[in-house]
């Protein structure tokens, strides 16, 4: 039996559509589906650990990275296999594993697949899904939130991106890269990656592989105000690593401490004084979409 998880009012309320279309796709194909509607995304996890306990033996998660995220809380570690049903705003989780960007679609093509094992990440003890970390992008997510009251959404995030680049100071953490401390500075962006987008397909980490049992670590130095708007193309684009500001490495472990640094943790601000980060391989099981 298959659980489907969602939270009802996330993606202006489509997830409970889905969600039945969902399930009368499975019942087509002879399979037993579930519905589990979580009051709020923090809720997501609880839901999945009781579609377990009520021995469903996969899980289809309705929803966007912070979704996919919670549903990882429960599923990091488990045999039971996780299926996404992209319906968030940016869906860069889904985009890594090349599904196709309709929900039931995306649903479609992981039944006809194949199951397979991913790798979680950890920080602090709790894990995440796709990347995590701090920087420009973060600053111009919280002010993204602190417009939005004023602004409609793309027109707040247009906006935070400009007052982003007339104020942001870059921040100087330390840094240590399995064990070895990384020569002091400071940092425009520093992420640390286990999937490739963020941002609504924004290509952070080109290199990053959710099966290789490693973060691909991208930390780019102080970039300079006028620079900005010059160099934010390439990062969208994935080729920011190029540059010499940047430098890029595969890591099992990482740690940063900085006082009351604002972390991105799968689209979810977190402050803290110090991430410990760790990568837990072949830690999820997914289904990965077929090839046709």
């Amino acid at each position: 039996m298959i659980g489907i998880v969602l939270n009802p009012v996330s993606g202006g309320g489509k997830g409970e559509a889905l969600a039945e279309r969902a399930q009368d796709l499975l019942e087509g194909r002879g399979l037993q589906g579930r519905i589990y509607r979580s009051c709020c995304e923090n809720g997501i996890s609880d839901e999945v650990r009781r579609a377990l306990s009520d021995g469903c033996d996969a899980v289809a998660c309705i929803g966007g990275d912070g979704s996919l995220s919670e549903a990882v809380q429960a599923l990091c570690g488990s045999e039971a296999v996780l299926y996404v049903i992209p319906a968030g705003t940016g869906n860069d989780f889904a985009r890594t594993l090349g599904l196709p960007k309709d929900a039931i679609e995306a649903f479609r093509a992981q039944l006809d697949g194949t199951p397979g094992r991913i790798d979680c990440g950890r920080l602090n003890g709790k894990p995440f899904i796709n990347i995590s970390g701090s920087g420009f992008d973060v600053r111009v997510l919280e002010r993204t939130e602190e417009l939005k009251a004023v602004y409609p959404g793309a027109k707040a995030y247009r906006k935070a991106v400009a007052d982003t680049i007339r104020h942001y100071v870059p921040f100087r953490p330390a840094i240590e890269i399995d064990g070895k401390k990384v020569e002091a500075g400071s940092y425009s962006i520093v992420e640390i990656a286990n999937g490739r987008y963020f941002g609504g397909g924004m290509c952070v980490a080109p290199q990053a592989r959710v099966d290789d049992g490693v973060f691909e670590v991208v930390l780019v130095r102080a970039v300079p105000r006028p620079l900005i708007p010059m160099l934010f193309p390439l990062f969208i684009l994935g080729l920011h690593t190029r540059l010499p500001l940047a430098r890029r490495y595969a890591a099992k472990q990482v740690r940063l401490c900085a006082p009351q640094m604002t972390m991105n943790i799968d689209g979810r601000l977190e402050r803290m004084d110090e991430g410990f980060y760790e990568i837990c391989p072949g830690a999820l099981r997914v289904m990965r979409p077929s090839a046709g």
